[in-house]
């Protein structure tokens, strides 16, 4: 297993697919989402307001990237409503994309969990939990981990240890 750790802009990551997370009530798209967008002309926002995607807790939008991210897939997972969403969901959701992911024989995956929590405390335990997990989902062979490069310099400042099968790579 290896996990990588990257800044990069997402649209410039080589992987298999890229999965994105995204609140029900989160509109205009921010971020990740908004550069997706905006790298697809619009089209995720056009398949919005025709009310086919809405962001709902476990409903999914698969598109693919036309090569306009330099991954094959992007995977967005709703995750309903952020009021709603508690630190304790993550589990729950780690489960539903990773099977997802499993499902399409998926070797190599890009996301992000930046996004879902605002303390390096509660970020590095959802790595933590992440890794714990992949360990059931023979064929993840690489997970490449979006993030803020301050989060990156704290996770290879602490030396994080994510065991001894887990080859590390900090970008």
């Amino acid at each position: 297993m290896k996990l990588s750790f990257t800044s990069e802009a997402i649209d410039k990551i080589s992987a298999e697919i890229i999965v994105l997370m995204h609140y029900e009530d989160d509109v205009p798209f921010k971020n990740f989402l908004g550069v997706l967008d905006w790298r697809i002309n619009g089209r995720l926002s056009e398949i919005v307001k025709l009310n086919k995607f809405h962001g709902s807790a476990k409903e999914k939008l698969l598109i693919p990237s036309e090569n306009r991210f330099k991954a094959n897939e992007v995977l967005i997972l709703g995750l309903g409503k952020k009021a709603l969403f508690e630190k304790d969901h993550i589990s729950q959701v780690l489960d539903y994309f990773l099977q997802t992911v499993e499902r399409k024989r998926m070797n190599q995956i890009c996301f992000s969990l930046s996004q879902l929590f605002e303390s390096q405390f509660d970020w590095r335990n959802a790595v933590r939990l992440l890794l714990s997990k992949l360990i059931d989902f023979k064929t993840i062979e690489e997970v490449i981990l979006c993030e803020p490069a301050e989060l990156i310099r704290e996770a290879k400042r602490r030396q994080l240890q994510f065991g001894p099968n887990i080859e590390v790579i900090y970008y």
